[in-house]
């Protein structure tokens, strides 16, 4: 499975910009700009060591590179803003890095086909800003700063020609040996399959064997001259299962207030009824107030330890599909609090989920296939399974404690004072003797608890009491065990997660 992760060319100055939406804007101003709307909303974000980069500087995509490397990350999809008459924008960060050849990062393109327009523009589902962001120039016209259109075959052969460099470096991701471009808005490309004719002619005499375009799914696509569909999150759950503005009781300063956990689980039981191929898109979180203010949407209650449990499930969905990549958004959308880059508040949480996840999904892939689980997972494979992991967890606890550092120091330190330990197999026994009079409170959760004798409290699964932090100490089903517990209000972490934090402090 490969992790291809949606980017945002917009981190440095243009004219544009600064005509449209006031001097050196980015959305590094508009983040900074963002106020909180009500007491507990986490506003303004900040990225790790206030590093706001400028998308320009080589420097900036050596950063990036390493990250990609390290975490992961098979490439970027490059939001792609090509307009009526050949317009561009936003393109300087993709041609410079198509001239700096000794940056290894792979990549592809998504046209996002879409007018820009003021934010009093009556024009509804194009990409706009705040009204808040709009400099004084008066309303005139139809709002309209930047139009879309496609033209004829002779603007399509120029749109091809700017790409081809592109699609011709080796970096460049490909499908069957066709260039990979997504296109955001194929249902209004009434031209798409004469265009997509002209782009195949253009690729197979340049080497390829054609385009291979992916649209963004729509509801009732049934028919499309793409070869496959994108369901990209969290947008599409958004509009399907939660429409309603406004409508949240709790919140009424936001127009939708959803929980992190309903949306990634509308998203993942969700399957689309079509026969083409469709790929099953991921969010990272979801905040676009910086954007829109009290008119945008926030998701909340996302935390790194959630997202890797629903990320590994999204690749064990695309898996169970026959999907390669496994595309997520986004790695670099701070106006709408859709990053994996590293922030202030979890450092590098959200990183560490895609290893997480390339190492878990497969034991997920049952969920999502017809197939009983035992025909797919022999009995035997899934206990040696489970021993490697047990065993992997062990090795990096006795070298946490051959380093001096203890469990319950690590948790106090970081103010889990209230702890409860889920599972009394061969690893929890042994946290529950490492942590026994070393915390404030100290329980036990486990099916069994009505017959377990223990110096400390047993609790149900459906009695968990007010905790900081619950351990999971059964690894090989932490997933399982996440899901079926009521977690709204309650943090949890597996042990295999928990022994690397502290590990990672050596």
């Amino acid at each position: 499975m490969k992790a291809i992760a949606m980017y945002l060319p917009q981190f440095h100055h243009i004219p544009e910009n600064d005509k449209w939406w006031g001097k050196d804007f980015t959305d590094w101003k508009a983040m900074k700009l963002a106020k909180p709307l009500f007491q507990g909303h986490d506003q303004p974000k900040e990225p790790l060591n206030h590093y706001q980069y400028d998308l320009l500087d080589k420097k900036t995509f050596l950063w990036q590179e390493k990250l990609m490397k390290e975490y992961h990350i098979h490439g970027f999809c490059f939001y792609h803003y090509w307009f009526k008459n050949g317009r561009k924008i936003l393109e300087k960060p993709a041609e410079n890095l198509l001239q700096w050849k000794d940056i290894n990062i792979r990549f592809c393109f998504s046209w996002a086909n879409v007018s820009w327009v003021r934010s009093w523009s009556n024009l509804g589902d194009q990409t706009v800003w705040a009204s808040s962001f709009e400099t004084d120039e008066p309303h005139t016209g139809n709002g309209i700063l930047l139009e879309q259109g496609y033209g004829n075959e002779e603007d399509w052969t120029e749109h091809f020609n700017y790409l081809l460099p592109f699609f011709k470096d080796g970096r460049y991701i490909k499908k069957e040996n066709k260039p990979l471009i997504i296109i955001h808005r194929q249902e209004d490309m009434h031209c798409l399959k004469e265009m997509r004719k002209v782009w195949d002619e253009l690729a197979v005499r340049n080497g390829f064997s054609g385009i291979y375009v992916i649209g963004n799914f729509y509801d009732g696509v049934e028919n499309t001259c793409a070869d496959a569909m994108l369901v990209m999150e969290p947008g599409k759950t958004i509009g399907r299962a939660f429409p309603a503005r406004f409508a949240n009781k709790s919140r009424m300063e936001v127009a939708r207030y959803l929980s992190y956990e309903e949306v990634w689980k509308e998203s993942l039981g969700w399957q689309v009824s079509s026969d083409t191929k469709t790929y099953y898109g991921g969010f990272v979180n979801y905040d676009d107030t910086p954007r829109r203010g009290n008119a945008g949407t926030i998701i909340y209650n996302d935390t790194p330890e959630k997202f890797k449990i629903y990320l590994t499930d999204l690749y064990a969905k695309n898996k169970a599909n026959g999907n390669e990549f496994v595309f997520i958004n986004a790695w670099n959308e701070w106006g709408e609090g859709m990053h994996l880059e590293p922030d202030e508040e979890y450092g590098y949480g959200f990183l560490e989920a895609i290893r997480y996840a390339e190492d878990h999904y497969l034991k997920e892939v049952y969920k999502y296939t017809q197939t009983e689980r035992t025909n797919e997972i022999d009995v035997k494979e899934q206990q040696i399974s489970r021993y490697k992991q047990e065993v992997a967890v062990l090795s990096d606890w006795l070298f946490t404690l051959e380093h001096q550092l203890e469990t319950a120091q690590w948790l106090l330190q970081n103010s889990y004072k209230r702890v409860g330990i889920y599972g009394l197999g061969v690893l929890g026994k042994h946290l529950l003797a490492q942590l026994m009079q070393k915390m404030e409170y100290l329980c036990c959760i486990d099916r069994d608890a009505r017959s377990l004798n223990l110096d400390v409290p047993v609790f149900l699964p459906d009695e968990i009491p007010r905790l900081d932090l619950l351990i999971i100490t059964n690894v090989h089903i932490y997933n399982e065990i996440y899901d079926e517990l009521n977690h709204e209000n309650l943090t949890m972490i597996s042990l295999e997660t928990l022994i690397k934090n502290i590990r990672n402090e050596i």
